[in-house]
């Protein structure tokens, strides 16, 4: 009779678990500060590692430098990391839950305003690296598919609300024009605008939708 071999069970320990995903995410804000100050190119792992607190070696088992810059934008912008979209997410499943139109429209526009304000460096960062790298752009694409389809549900929401949008695919291109890190960077970091300026010009824009 044969015997049967048996695989040793594994397990992880809760705390160990708990801790590792506390550094890795004090590891994600440190690249996103780096990042954003520094530029891609100029940002070593090193870098990272000393304003994170731990050792090079913690950073390279974490991903390498083009992971650790798509995931660090990704928390920086929806406040966790994940190729999701952010219909799927906390915030974004209380925006489609809005009662009515005003607040769904405050709720794209503060949502949109606040992340583009984190995120407004190191989305320049992340725009210049994918110029270079071939798998950061690919990263990208897929962000930018990702988002129209999230601001197609948003234009869904907004239309059953009673927003009078006759075309709602080109409604939905417009929404993410309007919504762009590079729209935020042009009027409120290039022009000076307050952000309150810039939020109220959004809902202008975005009721003006048809």
């Amino acid at each position: 009779m044969k015997s049967e071999t048996r695989q040793p069970r594994t397990y992880r320990s809760p705390l160990r678990s708990r801790q590792a995903a506390e550094t890795r995410d004090r590891i994600l804000d440190a690249a996103a500060a780096r990042f954003a100050a520094d530029g891609y190119g100029r940002t070593t792992l090193a870098a990272i590692a000393e304003q994170a607190g731990v050792s090079v070696e913690t950073v390279q088992a974490n991903g390498p430098k083009r992971a650790l810059l798509v995931a660090s934008f990704e928390r920086a912008f929806t406040g966790d990391e994940g190729a999701h979209q952010i219909a799927e997410r906390e915030v974004g499943q209380q925006i489609l839950a809005a009662p009515d139109l005003a607040t769904m429209r405050a709720g794209i526009i503060g949502f949109v305003a606040a992340a583009n304000e984190r995120t407004a460096a190191l989305w320049r960062a992340y725009a210049s690296a994918a110029d270079s790298d071939p798998e950061v752009m690919a990263t990208l694409d897929d962000m930018y598919a990702r988002r129209r389809t999230d601001l197609a549900a948003a234009v869904a929401g907004l239309v059953a609300r009673g927003a009078p949008i006759a075309d709602p695919a080109r409604a939905a291109d417009a929404l993410s024009f309007l919504l762009s890190p590079e729209g935020y960077e042009q009027l409120v970091l290039r022009a000076g605008w307050s952000r309150e300026a810039y939020a109220a010009w959004l809902d202008e824009a975005v009721a003006a939708l048809r």
